[in-house]
């Protein structure tokens, strides 16, 4: 989970990919996109209340203001803080992250910033779209109730069909079996794997049941 403080970065990996997975996916077909670009979206002092009082009505802002200034879509990642490089300490300065595709225009985004006090910087392409991600949500802004990623423009879910990824099933090396999460069921203070870190362990079958469809292991 996001709001995990242990497995934020398994959560932070996997949407990650996913990221990677829907641009790459999106734009067969639409080659004219160019290449992933990846811009941020700084907000305006007027507009910070809207963070805490009205962030639904924050979002669609900022990608009407993408729009203004080229951008056909993509996914966007709010981080409410930014680093101060002196002191190292964070201090309050709402942005969005945004990957995606458009053809950015210089001009639109000086008009844009005279007109509204939406700060929009483009960081251009890409080397690796995983790595990016992966770095933006490792401290997006997290809040229950709210998607961490959202999509808009032409990668809105009701725009873009992405066939859902086929990924290959984990197998047990010896029998060739489909892996499957487990619970540990024994004796408490007794789990063989408690104070162990993540990794791969050969343990006895005993104590362990299956947490999804239930049965124990043979």
């Amino acid at each position: 989970r996001a709001e995990c403080p242990v497995c934020y970065e398994k959560w932070a990996a996997k949407e990650a990919h996913a990221i990677t997975y829907r641009l790459e996916e999106a734009k067969k077909g639409n080659m004219g996109w160019g290449k992933v670009v990846h811009l941020t979206v700084s907000i305006p002092i007027s507009d910070y209340h809207l963070v805490s009082e009205a962030y639904s009505k924050l979002r669609p802002k900022v990608y009407k203001t993408l729009k203004k200034v080229g951008f056909f879509g993509g996914s966007c990642i709010f981080h409410p803080y930014r680093v101060n490089k002196g002191t190292k300490k964070w201090y309050f300065s709402p942005h969005f992250h945004i990957l995606g595709y458009g053809w950015i225009r210089g001009k639109k985004v000086a008009s844009v910033y005279k007109s509204t006090g939406y700060i929009v910087v483009n960081h251009g392409v890409r080397k690796s779209v995983f790595a990016t991600a992966l770095y933006q949500l490792s401290h997006a802004g997290v809040k229950s109730g709210v998607h961490t990623v959202t999509w808009f423009g032409c990668l809105a879910y009701n725009k873009a069909k992405v066939k859902p990824e086929v990924r290959e099933p984990e197998v047990c090396p010896l029998c060739g079996a489909e892996l499957r999460p487990v619970v540990w069921l024994g004796a408490e203070g007794t789990d063989p794997l408690g104070d162990l870190p993540e990794g791969e362990y050969w343990v006895e079958p005993g104590g362990w049941a299956y947490n999804s469809r239930g049965g124990y292991p043979r």
